[in-house]
């Protein structure tokens, strides 16, 4: 997954299928493996009028490998907003919860054994 911006496409022919190789520069990485420009299979269907990408405007990308292959469908083109959403997901919130209740715990462990301490009497003044 990645956001960017096409640079263009080259058209390939499918097996049944036009497809497009279109070639983006990435604009922010979200998951995978990829570098500063990706190209991506996605083929071609006039039913739906050819799914052209507007060059230099930004697209989330969410694709898969096949072989050696980037390739995604139109429903994998969304908006970038939708894409970064799932990389400012908080992550780790359980070790964070584990972590405060552990120091909540010692403070009021310390703050109990501090006030018996003080609410003792003094070791002289017990009876014998």
């Amino acid at each position: 997954m990645f956001v960017g911006r096409s640079e263009g496409y080259t058209a390939v022919p499918g097996e049944g299928v036009p497809q497009r190789l279109y070639r983006f520069t990435v604009d922010q990485k979200v998951k995978g493996d990829i570098g500063d420009a990706v190209v991506v299979r996605i083929p071609v269907r006039p039913v739906n009028g050819g799914q052209r990408i507007p060059e230099d405007v930004a697209a989330g990308i969410l694709m898969n490998r096949a072989g050696a292959t980037w390739f995604t469908t139109r429903c994998g083109i969304t908006d970038p907003a939708a894409v970064l959403a799932t990389v400012d997901e908080p992550k780790g919130n359980a070790i964070k919860l584990a972590i405060g209740i552990l120091i909540l715990l010692s403070v009021l462990g310390y703050s109990v054994w501090k006030l018996r301490r003080r609410n003792a009497p003094p070791p002289s003044t017990l009876p014998r």
